[in-house]
């Protein structure tokens, strides 16, 4: 009887298998790194764009109420004796440098809006990714404001957000940009 010698015979499938099983790892990885990241990106979109939506109304009623005050306040004085140095001398800081937006473009109310809603969604995608600020930088953040606040058809509140995930995938340096946006219509009273 003759016996065959088969020493090294798993270490033979083993490197033949092996490299196929890590790459199914790394890719079922990189799926899972690409899904928690739409999720959160989509989560964070949705929970910000219902809070404001929720919150419009009161927000216009605080607005209206703080410009007829206001409007009370300077009802006695011209135009030329307010000028927009002594506001900001009063408030301690350029206006234009506490908003920094650029006030002479016609998007003003989406930039005021833009700024003043990425760091809600930052904080959120954050808290959802359970990441570190380096992640969050990749994100981008665009509002579309209403055009109405009178219930009528442009009283959607639009937010969307782009996320840049780079791939670590060996051999592949790929970067995927996930879109999320929502749209959310403001409630502004009994419309």
């Amino acid at each position: 009887m003759h016996f065959r010698n088969e020493n090294g015979s798993i270490t033979l499938e083993a490197a033949l298998v092996l490299p196929v099983f890590m790459l199914f790892i790394v890719f079922m990885a990189s799926i899972i790194r690409i899904s928690v990241a739409e999720i959160a990106l989509n989560k964070s979109v949705n929970e910000t764009s219902k809070i404001i939506a929720t919150h419009a109304y009161p927000a216009t009623i605080l607005a209206e109420e703080a410009s007829g005050l206001v409007g009370d306040k300077l009802s006695g004085l011209t135009l030329g004796e307010v000028s927009l140095t002594d506001v900001e001398d009063l408030v301690g800081t350029s206006i234009r440098e506490f908003l920094d937006i650029d006030v002479s473009g016609s998007n003003y109310l989406n930039d005021l809006g833009t700024s003043a809603i990425t760091p809600i969604i930052k904080g959120k995608f954050a808290e959802n990714m359970n990441s570190n600020s380096e992640s969050i930088n990749n994100l981008t953040v665009e509002v579309e404001m209403p055009n109405s606040l009178n219930g009528g058809e442009g009283s959607y509140l639009g937010i969307i957000a782009s996320y840049d995930l780079d791939l670590t995938v060996p051999f592949v340096e790929k970067t995927i940009t996930i879109k999320k946006q929502a749209y959310e219509r403001l409630w502004v009273g009994g419309y």
